[in-house]
């Protein structure tokens, strides 16, 4: 991995809800209650675009209800949220702002938000290539009139095949294309997701513990896709365990303990706070958890 990143966060206070230079998602007042346990509390978020941000926390933090809530898959009690949206192929100053209150999480989606899961969504009784065909957008043969009629759909369908394969190669799962999506390995599926996300050309992609699960193998090749990701200026932000990983590839982290976001920062300096420290530890230890390896 380079070390050499594009200083996004220049001027940047290193605060909990610190404000971006370009803000691709901005969330405002976000709670969620499960009875008497508040699970979500977040005053004020902002995700850097075309950054790659970690969203790390101990178990129980509220880091994933928090991405359902984001990506419309759970609704807030009380808050709201913005994506600043811009449409593939156009420039970045061509933003239109959507209110996310109250969407679908296949509205949040065509945006161009999409997420993967930290359990894989593949298809499995479908093949690799079925997978992949089901996350373009724009599909004439869904009509049903259109569908009757093939030169309405014929050349959309094959356009979607050539993208298809493209993203397959890049992921190195070409040659899978025919196989059940349940017999890819653990590491593969999360591949495939991440590819299949990738047909609808995001704008941004949010990843629930990508690397959960994964064999050791398959680590560094996930790991350089995230990377490939942001250089071909898609947005991630994402949710990590694995400390290790996140100070390689992270811009900016994100810290979620008890609900709140209780830090924010450089991936370096926000491991060495003691808040975070303690959030994971403990207030009384004298283990370095982000110790480097």
């Amino acid at each position: 991995m380079s070390d050499t990143k594009p200083n996004l966060f220049e001027g940047v206070e290193a605060t909990p809800g610190a404000a971006k230079p370009d803000p691709i998602i901005v969330a405002d007042g976000i709670t969620r209650q499960f009875g008497g346990l508040t699970a979500v509390d977040v005053k004020h978020f902002e995700a850097q675009r075309h950054a790659i941000t970690a969203l790390i926390g101990p178990n129980g933090a509220g880091k994933s209800t928090f991405f359902n809530l984001l990506t419309s898959f759970d609704t807030p009690n009380s808050g709201s949220a913005q994506f600043n949206a811009v449409e593939p192929g156009m420039p970045d100053s061509d933003v239109r702002t959507i209110d996310l209150g109250g969407m679908s999480s296949a509205n949040v989606a065509r945006a161009g938000m999409v997420r993967t899961f930290q359990l894989t969504k593949a298809l499995n009784r479908m093949s690799v290539m079925e997978n992949m065909r089901l996350g373009a957008q724009h599909q004439s043969g869904e009509n049903v009139l259109n569908a009757m009629l093939a030169p309405l759909w014929r050349k959309r369908e094959q356009e979607i095949t050539e993208q298809a394969e493209s993203l397959l190669e890049r992921f190195k799962l070409l040659d899978k294309q025919d196989d059940y999506a349940g017999s890819l390995s653990g590491g593969q599926r999360k591949l495939l997701e991440m590819a299949r996300a990738l047909m609808s050309k995001p704008s941004m992609i949010m990843l629930d513990e990508p690397m959960a699960g994964v064999n050791p193998a398959l680590t560094e090749s996930l790991l350089d896709h995230i990377v490939g990701l942001k250089e071909d200026g898609v947005t991630v932000l994402f949710v990590e365990h694995d400390m290790h990983m996140v100070r390689r590839i992270s811009d900016w982290v994100v810290v979620m303990a008890e609900g709140k976001i209780i830090a924010e920062g450089d991936p370096h300096e926000v491991m060495a706070n003691q808040a975070v420290q303690d959030a994971y530890l403990g207030s009384h230890h004298d283990t370095n958890l982000f110790e480097e390896r």
